[in-house]
């Protein structure tokens, strides 16, 4: 996530004055997305048809570095298969001669809400930045496309961390720049992705061949991934940012599955929550607003006791964990001074791929936090996927993994 990753590297201010400049900063960037719900309101006639395919396109200013740069929305399935309008951004690299089919690389945001105006496709410039060793990808000659999600810029709700929908916003956003004029993108790619970016690039390598055999997934690269859900619905939450994220995780599960939101979230906290579920994480004035209903919860509490293990949501809990990627190669970046993702879950996670045969490069930085191993990371990753397109044989850590790890059963692909 752009803000809320920003405000775990940075100690929690207070004062009137910090306050007062964060809402300042606020409001261009909300006058901004505001001016453009005509492109992103799409007719209910308009959303059926082949998934991946344009519905419409517009120009937005290039980063440096690109030759050209697009606002998209594009067909899409949810993760019950039925038909969708997903937005997102493309980028186009410069012309590199004898090159008439590009890889692409597509790209997993991080958290930015639940709520349909929390789409980074709407501050583009803002979303460029937000894409972790952008630069470098365009340099090597690769389309780079950045999906909103579901539910995030076109209408409905936004699954947040379900990793059927994030996997087919992000396949779909392939198809679909591979439509787009001037684009000469070709049939192979590979995922890169930040927090709940790299929840969706991890989920796109367990559907990919079944979801989209007419492309070629070449490997999958995540940083600061979420693997293992439970944490963030246990009631037992101290960070600000944990409750946040809970928040989002709680009312997104309750509207996408009609589960009863009572059951996991106590009634005192229900007004709390609806804020934060309507608040985007954009910048300082989102993260202070966000930080100040988030407090709330130190006199009402947020999660009812073992919340993470009523039924219903200990399934749910089940299916949106420990995505298996088949056999595509995986590069995985946890850092160790991560707070929202602890290294151990992530450590268990790469222990049971490498079990499970998948070749795995884990790599760990050692003082980074939550948001800070994306662009730690990110030279390792570009590396990374380079030679995943240039058809090296992968590299994998498995050996120093397995080696310091105890026997667990392998993964089964059967889910």
């Amino acid at each position: 996530m752009r803000s809320i990753r920003n405000a775990t590297s940075r100690k929690t201010t207070t004062g009137l004055a910090r306050m007062a400049l964060g809402l300042l900063c606020a409001s261009p960037a909300t006058a901004y997305a505001d001016d453009l719900g005509s492109f992103y309101a799409v007719p209910a006639r308009e959303v059926p048809g082949a998934a991946g395919t344009l519905i419409r396109t517009e120009p937005v200013p290039a980063p440096p570095g690109a030759a050209a740069a697009y606002r998209i929305i594009y067909r899409s399935r949810d993760r019950d298969d039925r038909d969708i309008a997903v937005s997102g951004l493309a980028v186009l690299p410069p012309a590199i001669d004898g090159a008439t089919q590009r890889p692409v690389v597509s790209w997993g945001h991080g958290t930015t809400g639940i709520a349909s105006g929390c789409a980074p496709s709407r501050l583009p410039a803002r979303a460029f930045d937000g894409i972790d060793g952008l630069h470098a990808l365009l340099a090597k000659g690769y389309v780079v496309v950045a999906t909103d999600y579901q539910g995030l810029g076109e209408p409905g709700q936004h699954p947040y961390l379900v990793g059927a929908s994030e996997a087919h916003a992000m396949i779909d956003a392939v198809r679909a720049v591979r439509a787009l004029p001037g684009a000469h993108a070709g049939a192979r790619y590979a995922t890169w992705g930040f927090s709940q970016g790299g929840h969706a690039a991890l989920f796109t390598g367990s559907v990919a061949r079944r979801y989209a055999p007419d492309l070629q997934l070449v490997g999958v690269a995540a940083a600061s991934a979420p693997t293992e859900l439970r944490p963030l619905l246990h009631d037992d939450i101290h960070s600000i940012t944990g409750k946040v994220v809970a928040t989002y995780a709680a009312l997104s599960w309750s509207r996408t599955y009609d589960l009863p939101l009572d059951e996991i979230v106590r009634k005192q906290a229900v007004p709390n929550a609806e804020r934060i579920a309507s608040t985007c994480s954009f910048d300082l004035g989102d993260d202070l607003a966000l930080g100040l209903d988030a407090s709330g919860y130190q006199t009402t509490g947020l999660l009812r006791h073992h919340a993470d293990r009523r039924p219903d949501w200990d399934r749910l809990i089940a299916r949106n964990s420990v995505p298996v990627p088949g056999r595509v190669p995986v590069f995985l970046a946890q850092g160790v001074m991560d707070q929202i993702v602890e290294p151990r879950p992530t450590r268990d996670y790469v222990g049971k791929l490498c079990r499970d045969g998948v070749k795995v490069d884990y790599v760990e930085e050692p003082w980074a936090s939550h948001g800070a191993t994306a662009r730690t990371s990110a030279r390792s990753a570009v590396a990374w996927l380079a030679a995943r397109f240039s058809g090296q044989n992968p590299t994998s850590t498995c050996a120093n993994t397995l080696a310091d790890a105890s026997p667990e059963p392998a993964l089964s692909t059967d889910r």
